[in-house]
């Protein structure tokens, strides 16, 4: 028995890494995405049959799109053929724009055309369930981010095929004499941190399991788009980034279709220039009645607000040195695993870059984050030639590798205080460069917003799918910009726009008000910089019966400035109670933290239940009254793995699993072995069979006598 006991140690020593392993796992270093109860899938229909978990891989995307200036109305018909002989319940997950305002929703089945209707989003939920057991056809639409949304359906049957149509209304990004136009395709897999170190509040996580490569078939949707594009000026140049398109002109009309069997694995993004002139451009549109009401063929005789959008182009200024800011630029880049691949290549491009543009009255920091954030220096230094080159070897020497814990280096960036050796103040900048591959974005957005204080906030989204609920958000409250690079050769214009943009702000302080003096309803309340060939956008509600010029005022150079909209010359437009409640509803959900969320929930499902639209606590529900299944029991669902973004690395996803925070485990299992060896050498010891122990026993033997 005792022989056997150093046998016994060592099998423990063994087994102890595997066991630490287990333990940390389950405090979400390595965490199992696919045994996760909030689980989220893109790129497949996921059900279940006959006790069997299956995918449907047809499904037909067909989007419509009418872009006039920046309002782009959107229909969205995603078509389900259900290829069993049997009844099924399915669920799938899928992207819109960040901004998206998701306002209705139609369930074709056949000739019949279900509308959907606006509800409290567990009201929706309860009354789904109720349909789906009772054997009805019904379709629940909820949102799981502000750009994420799922499907689901209930009762589809043998061979059928269904039909989701979903509306929305967006207003396109406007930058550097660019309109912008992103239609997501893949929702990349989000890193889960550890929220144990974390002090703020943590929310409802969101987590994205990953299809394993060797079983992954190859996508087989179908996605067409036509999009008619009337953008209000004389058009220059129209191009799409990533995918084939083709494209037809009529005077200032333009109209663009991508069709065929498009992968998804990267989002689809159209450019096109216009030509504004050398003077400041500014317009005002307004809207009478709620968009829902219109929908429903309601006639609006009076109403008791106008809904409007003030919009301001600025010129292209002559840089002049003199109205150039003194700043202290902190480069932030993300190093995490997510960013293996031709991510990590972009990010460091991106931050040499930004150092050739650096001047000797700047100062500047590094900080690399991943499982944990580090810098190159302790705190921001001049923009000197030594620095710079250590700055230079800095960067080279990154790679990626960890997980993605975003909070400590924005404690970094944003906490650390300013250098108080400069000469003169500096504003400090922050350029973050990330793939935002993250599921705790509320708590990010609770931590900007603490500490930001006067500081400025870039984010630069990386790869062919970043998080942009993340990074226009992030951007947002850091009142700042957010710049989208998709592949390796945009990197230096991108990047050497943004600096230059950035070095010299064209219009601050911005305010907006009535020729009296009084404030209307505008959101979002904190207007951020404007900078060249960046537009003003500001949506608000006034009263019908107090219609009067608005004023926008700033800061120009140093110089007061402003210009005043009339609306006896405002266009009429559509969709500007949508773009106002939207904006509000997206400024509500950036305020919660623990101590209110029970009150600005409440105020979210008010106005989404007002206005008719999708949110945080609504969600949009079709029940066909008739029961159609007479075989209606709940079958349930099953969630299986995703697509992968284009450029990602299968190897910097470990079998199932992002990258996450680094733990002792090859140490462990390098004891545990040591272990185990001398176990069985003493094992062998004791039997009198290690080689040559015979003639060493002998010989102790015969000393001994």
């Amino acid at each position: 028995m005792f022989a056997k006991l150093p046998f016994l140690f060592g099998l423990i020593g063994l087994l102890l890494p595997i066991v630490t392993n287990v333990s940390e796992a389950s405090q979400n270093r390595y965490v199992d995405a696919s045994k996760l109860s909030d689980e989220i899938t893109q790129g497949v229909v996921s059900y279940r049959i006959n006790g069997q978990s299956k995918q449907i891989l047809a499904l037909d995307t067909q989007v419509e799109m009418t872009v006039s200036g920046l309002i782009n109305r959107v229909t969205v018909k995603q078509i389900f053929n259900n290829i069993e002989d049997g009844w099924i319940n399915a669920k799938y997950v899928f992207p819109l724009p960040d901004n998206a305002a998701v306002d209705g929703m139609n369930l074709l089945i056949g000739e019949r055309a279900i509308k959907g209707v606006i509800k409290p989003k567990h009201e929706a939920k309860k009354e789904f369930e109720l349909a789906k057991q009772q054997g009805k056809q019904a379709s629940l639409i909820s949102q799981q981010r502000s750009n994420i949304f799922t499907t689901q359906l209930a009762n589809i049957g043998p061979q059928q095929q269904v039909v989701v149509e979903i509306t929305y209304l967006e207003t396109l990004s406007y930058q550097d004499s660019m309109f912008n136009l992103r239609f997501p395709l893949v929702v990349a897999p989000r890193y889960r941190p550890d929220f144990q170190r974390n002090e703020y509040s943590e929310t409802q996580q969101l987590v994205a399991p990953i299809l394993n490569q060797v079983q992954q078939p190859s996508p087989s949707h179908k996605v067409s788009m036509n999009i008619n594009i009337d953008s209000g000026f004389g058009q220059i140049q129209l191009s799409s980034l990533y995918h084939d398109i083709q494209q037809h002109h009529q005077g200032r009309l333009t109209n663009v279709v991508l069709q065929g069997n498009i992968p998804l694995d990267r989002d689809f993004v159209l450019q096109w220039h216009t030509d504004v002139g050398e003077e400041v451009a500014a317009a005002v549109f307004y809207q009478t009645g709620q968009t829902h009401q219109l929908s429903l063929g309601e006639k609006v005789e009076v109403s008791d607000h106008i809904y409007a959008m003030a919009l301001l182009l600025p010129p292209s200024l002559v840089r002049k040195p003199q109205h150039q800011i003194n700043r202290e630029l902190i480069l932030v880049i993300d190093t995490s695993g997510s960013m293996a691949g031709e991510s990590i290549k972009q990010a460091k491009l991106a931050l040499n870059l930004a150092l050739t543009t650096l001047n000797p009255k700047d100062s500047f920091n590094i900080i690399d984050f991943n499982s944990s954030a580090q810098s190159l220096f302790a705190q921001a230094q001049v923009a000197n030639n030594a620095n710079l080159v250590k700055a230079s070897r800095y960067i080279a020497a990154l790679h990626a590798d960890g997980g993605t814990e975003i909070a400590p280096a924005l404690d970094k960036a944003l906490a650390s205080t300013i250098n108080i050796d400069q000469q003169q103040p500096k504003l400090r900048q922050v350029i973050f460069i990330t793939d935002g591959a993250v599921s705790n974005e509320a708590q990010l957005f609770e931590q900007i917003s603490h500490q930001l204080h006067d500081a400025r906030l870039f984010t630069v989204g990386i790869g062919s799918a970043p998080n942009s609920h993340f990074m226009e958000r992030a951007a947002t409250i850091g009142r700042g910009t957010f710049t989208y690079i998709g592949k390796l050769e945009e990197v230096e214009q991108q990047m050497t726009q943004l600096i230059e943009k950035i070095s010299q702000p064209v219009l601050t302080d911005v305010e907006l008000y009535h020729l009296d003096g009084s404030i209307p309803d505008y959101w979002p309340a904190d207007i951020k910089d404007v900078y060249q060939q960046s537009p003003v956008a500001i949506s608000f509600k006034l009263p019908a019966d107090q219609l009067q010029p608005v004023i926008i005022s700033g800061q120009i150079n140093g110089q007061y400035w402003q210009t005043q909209l009339d609306f006896n010359t405002a266009e009429a437009a559509v969709g500007l109670d949508l773009v106002w409640a939207n904006a509000k509803i997206t400024s509500l959900e950036m305020s919660q933290d623990s101590v209110n969320r029970s009150r600005v929930e409440k105020q979210i499902e008010a106005l989404a239940l007002q206005y008719h639209l999708v949110s945080s606590a609504t969600s949009l529900l079709a029940v066909d009254v008739t029961p159609i299944n007479p075989h209606h029991v709940d079958k349930g669902e099953h969630q299986l793995g995703q697509l992968m973004p284009a450029g990602w690395q299968i190897n910097s996803i470990q079998q199932g699993f992002l990258p996450q925070t680094a733990t002792a485990s090859k140490l462990w299992l390098l004891a545990g072995l040591s272990l185990l060896a001398l176990t069985l050498l003493f094992g062998l010891w004791l039997k009198g069979k290690l080689p040559g122990q015979l003639f060493i026993i002998q010989s102790l033997d015969a000393d001994h006598v």
